[in-house]
């Protein structure tokens, strides 16, 4: 069967106005690209590599999801409906404050002419009428008695009169109907004065008689004079009268203005938090249940996009990140069957290295081994040897072909994570060394452990693993002298395995976990070079770390620590699983 031809193979593409011309042909794109493929095509062919990446299926998804759905451009933006509320809440604000500052004014104004003007000039006026009557006192006490103490009153009286008509001049010079009225009653004082006062002194101060006729024009004067002050009186009483209305007036408009500002104030409140919650809070709270929606696994709901243009954009993200997870999903789904049959190959092999490998090299042990006993006179030294060594390496064979096995299936699909007590773990991979331990006089001490969530099996071979070792690498001149402990820290059971052994240098810290990595011949140490790295690899899948420590000072050996969560952080299969 031949290949379909692109277009075929992908509609998609092959649509008018969608293809790339800079990529269905990179020399029309880009002239000095295509002057470089043509001299150099080895150069040329990861460019043709890209292009055709570009132009994949998967590339063109990706470029799809990475589009982000438009906004309307009628949409206002959450910067502009903020400016324009902003700048129509000022206004009002600056055109009620202007309205409140001229209200205040005019009550500060009518205030000013209450205290400092019209009161005043009603005080300054009867303190004038006053003074005219102390005159006009003064001067028929003189004339009836013609004692110069009677002058005294008279002249007190001038004097003050003045004082307060001048004080009266400034007061009501401003009001004219007042001016008018104060003109009046200085006139009519001045008349009195000419006309009586001053001829009766001067009549008395001559030894004569005050006549009947200046009796009578004084007396006339003197009442002309008290109407003019009862009209100045009654002129300035109106005003005052005026002036407290106009003042109750602006208190009255500046507390309605300082009540509608109030108002105003709560409204803009008022309105701003509806204003936040239509613009801000709902549209954020919307676009938060749709994630939810989406990030629970319906990844087919699509993002609905509202409100300001800014939230738009972040539900247009949104909405392209869903996208994405979509498109991306094809390439999990086929890493995922990848994965699977890579697993399932790796069971393969494992079957096959653990039947069909080993069989050749039991038949090749097992066959030295007769050849041995059964022609043991006919062989010599030479021969022997090198039979044993046929044997010693079938057996390190199958040795090494089992610590693989066992460092593969480590973190494959099958594992029972379940509650496990470590003590009975520790105490199971102590019996499995108990030869080890009683030709080495090891002296094993477990302080008490914790029970944790884990595979019980792979526990147990990480505890052997590393009783095994303390045991293996020791000392000549000392036995063995092994401790593990366990103590809880940040969340995780930190564990100590402390011996007193050869020890590991801190340069070699991180090589010692390394697979097939040995520090040691074989002919010292025995071993495969697997052992902590299986360690290592079983912590890993546990959710742990495992690490060399530093020696305790004056101490030798080797202190191993690792922690363990308490409860399962890997997806293993449970018990009745």
């Amino acid at each position: 069967m031949t290949d379909a031809p692109p277009s075929q193979a992908n509609p998609a593409q092959a649509e008018p106005g969608q293809a790339d011309p800079a990529q269905a042909d990179p020399a029309q794109a880009d002239p000095a690209q295509a002057d470089t493929a043509k001299a150099d095509p080895a150069r040329a062919e990861p460019a043709r590599a890209t292009s055709a990446n570009a132009d994949s299926p998967a590339g063109a998804r990706a470029r799809a999801a990475r589009a982000r759905p438009r906004e309307s451009p009628r949409t206002w933006s959450l910067k502009r409906r903020l400016s324009y509320a902003f700048a129509v809440g000022g206004v009002v604000f600056v055109l009620g404050g202007i309205a409140f500052g001229m209200s205040l004014t005019n009550m500060i104004g009518a205030v000013n002419l209450q205290v400092d003007r019209l009161d005043p000039a009603v005080r300054y006026s009867s303190y004038l009428y006053s003074a005219l009557v102390n005159e006009e006192t003064g001067v028929r006490g003189y004339a009836l008695t013609k004692q110069q103490s009677f002058l005294r009153p008279y002249a007190q009286g001038a004097r003050a009169a003045a004082g307060d008509a001048a004080r009266l001049h400034q007061l009501v010079d401003r009001y004219p109907r007042l001016r008018a009225h104060l003109t009046d009653v200085l006139d009519e004082a001045n008349r009195w004065r000419r006309e009586y006062a001053q001829p009766s002194v001067s009549a008395v101060q001559r030894g004569q008689q005050v006549s009947p006729s200046v009796e009578d024009a004084g007396k006339r004067d003197f009442d002309a004079l008290r109407t003019a002050v009862n009209h100045f009186d009654d002129e300035a009483n109106s005003e005052r009268a005026a002036a407290l209305s106009r003042l109750h007036t602006a208190t009255t408009a500046t507390i309605a203005e300082a009540i509608a500002l109030g108002a105003l104030l709560v409204l803009t409140a008022v309105a701003s938090w509806l204003g936040l919650g239509a613009w801000i809070r709902r549209p954020l709270d919307a676009i938060r249940e749709e994630t939810q929606t989406v990030a629970s696994g319906d990844l087919n709901h699509q993002v609905a996009i509202t409100g300001p243009r800014e939230i738009m954009a972040v539900a247009a993200d949104v909405e392209a990140m869903r996208q994405q997870l979509i498109f991306s999903l094809d390439d999990v789904s086929f890493k995922a069957s990848e994965l699977q049959r890579s697993n399932r190959e790796l069971e393969q092999f494992a079957y096959v290295a653990s039947h069909d490998l080993q069989e050749p090299l039991r038949k090749v042990a097992s066959f030295c081994q007769m050849l041995e006993a059964r022609y043991a006179d006919q062989l010599d030294e030479r021969a022997k040897q090198y039979i044993a060594y046929a044997v010693d390496g079938a057996k390190r064979m199958q040795g090494l072909i089992n610590d693989l096995l066992a460092f593969s299936r480590v973190g494959q699909p099958g594992a029972h994570f379940r509650p496990v007590d470590l003590n009975e773990v520790t105490g199971q991979a102590v019996g499995e060394l108990e030869a080890a331990i009683e030709n080495s006089d090891a002296r094993i001490t477990v302080d008490p452990l914790p029970t944790i969530t884990g595979d019980r099996t792979l526990l147990i071979q990480l505890f052997a693993n590393l009783l095994g070792n303390s045991i293996k690498f020791r000392r000549v001149d000392a036995p063995p002298v092994i401790t593990i402990k366990a103590e809880p820290t940040n969340g995780m059971w930190e564990f100590t395995c402390q011996d007193n052994g050869i020890g590991i240098e801190p340069a070699y810290r991180e090589r010692v976990f390394v697979i097939f990595q040995r520090l040691h011949p074989r002919d010292a140490y025995p071993g495969t070079g697997i052992g902590l790295a299986l360690c290592r690899k079983i912590v890993d899948f546990h959710g742990g770390k495992i690490w060399i420590d530093d020696r305790p000072p004056g101490m030798t050996g080797t202190t191993i620590k690792w922690t363990l969560p308490a409860t399962a952080t890997r997806q293993g299969l449970t018990d009745g699983a």
